[in-house]
């Protein structure tokens, strides 16, 4: 499954447009919450810097659920012909990053669906904390991992800066909270932009 590419032939301040060009045009979309995709965005976001996550993975609760910006044109159709807003945005989402951020910051988007199913099979009442719409997408993401999934998530290397975004996702869909807006995390994107890429 293909999708869109953040262009790494950008500045990296040219990429924080990019990025604010594409909340500004589809951040006030509903995704089956209470708020809209830019504020659960956002909220993660501010959850993170008050949890003191690192700088990676502010960035990656910020980014983490841009893949439902393109899940309308690029997804394909649940049985009864909807669009699911929730297949595989996790991919398309690292897909369209990975060229201008580094693994830190795109391996916890890739799994932070990964992680809620490994949560519901490791961690007692964890299920019964989700919104009703999390409940949902459970479902069509593949329920909760089985014990050979989970033996191989927990093995992984970047397993727990996941979890520590999928808290963030979580608890960052409350109606009414006042919370820094995109630009305040402009300096910080364009320091996480691959090295590589802020050298050039």
């Amino acid at each position: 499954m293909n999708g869109p590419v953040l262009d790494n032939r950008l500045a990296p301040a040219a990429i924080y447009e990019e990025l604010a060009r594409l909340f500004e045009k589809f951040g006030d979309e509903q995704y089956g919450e209470a708020i809209t995709q830019r504020e659960h965005m956002l909220q993660s976001a501010h959850m993170a810097e008050e949890r003191g996550e690192s700088d990676a993975i502010v960035v990656a609760a910020l980014l983490h659920d841009v893949g439902h910006f393109f899940s309308p044109q690029t997804e394909e159709l649940v049985s009864d012909g909807r669009p699911e807003q929730n297949f595989c945005h996790e991919v398309l989402g690292a897909r369209f990053l990975e060229s201008c951020f580094g693994p830190e910051v795109i391996v916890p988007i890739q799994l932070h669906v990964a992680v809620k199913r490994y949560l519901c099979s490791v961690e007692e009442g964890y299920y019964e904390s989700l919104s009703e719409a999390s409940k949902h997408s459970l479902v069509l993401q593949g329920g909760p991992m089985t014990p050979a999934q989970v033996e191989k998530f927990s093995a992984g290397k970047h397993s727990d800066a996941a979890i520590g975004l999928r808290y963030c996702d979580d608890h960052g869909k409350q109606v009414g909270i006042d919370i820094p807006g995109l630009e305040y995390y402009r300096e910080l994107i364009i320091k996480m932009v691959n090295k590589d890429l802020r050298a050039a």
